[in-house]
């Protein structure tokens, strides 16, 4: 590698197909320093864009590229980069940096990049916060009581849908293996609407328990209520109660 003179004062720089610095003149050294590789005078966010077009291939471009900074701090150098391959292993690279105005904008777009980065991190975090106090509520809203040795209660609030039964699925599932229950109660007393892809899911649930070989009894549920069961062709082996009352008294009082 060799500094050459060029009658233009700017930075120059003469490099392989491995983007290797040949030569370089005066005020390439006075810029950049010697440079091994072009690539090194890169953000590393440009390396990529000079990899894909800097080639044989490409006799001759022009492109915008960003420089790092040169205390290693700060932003990165705004320059248009112009190249001329002379044949297949040899190309001609001359740099040109952007004016201080143009300087002064990339700064200014890259703040308000950087708050507004902040911006979409905060509100990540708050739309993470809600998910979790969503689901919290979704968990609360079937909890899984053990009423006796062999009996379990589910009482349901609120609308079913289908993701608050995504939500108790498997909670209700293991807590069902764990205690290794005969019977669970859902109790549908304080139960809203039902949604049809809700009910489905509710549905798999309780087929999902009688597989596990326990009795699933539905407690308290309105006529509306039951229109949607019929829809979804519970199985006929789900037994029915009028009021949680008439079933404690059944199940749980001896």
């Amino acid at each position: 590698m060799k500094q050459v003179e060029r009658t233009f004062p700017l930075p120059y720089f003469i490099i392989n197909k491995n983007y290797f610095v040949q030569s370089y003149s005066k005020e390439a050294e006075q810029a950049f320093g010697r440079q091994e590789n072009l690539l090194e005078l890169l953000d590393e966010a440009s390396v990529p864009k000079v990899k894909n077009w800097v080639t044989p291939e490409v006799q001759k471009l022009s492109l915008e590229v960003h420089l790092k900074p040169e205390d290693g701090q700060g932003n990165p150098q705004t320059c248009d980069m112009h190249v001329k391959w002379e044949n297949d292993m040899y190309a001609e690279v001359l740099i040109l940096t952007k004016d201080e105005q143009l300087s002064k904008v990339t700064k200014t777009l890259d703040q308000l990049r950087s708050r507004l980065n902040d911006t979409n991190f905060e509100l990540l975090e708050e739309k993470e916060k809600l998910e979790d106090a969503i689901e919290n509520s979704n968990q609360l809203s079937a909890p899984f009581i053990r009423l006796t040795a062999d009996t379990a209660l589910v009482p349901l609030f609120g609308d079913i849908t289908a993701e608050k039964m995504y939500s108790v699925e498997t909670s209700i599932l293991k807590a069902a293996q764990k205690s290794d229950i005969d019977r669970v109660l859902f109790d549908f007393t304080a139960v809203g609407e039902m949604e049809l892809e809700g009910a489905g899911l509710l549905k798999n649930i309780m087929i999902s328990l009688l597989y596990m070989g326990a009795e699933v009894m539905i407690i308290g549920m309105q006529p509306v209520q039951a229109q949607s069961f019929q829809m979804q062709h519970f199985p006929s082996s789900i037994k029915y109660m009028n009021s949680l009352q008439q079933a404690v008294q059944k199940y749980c009082v001896k």
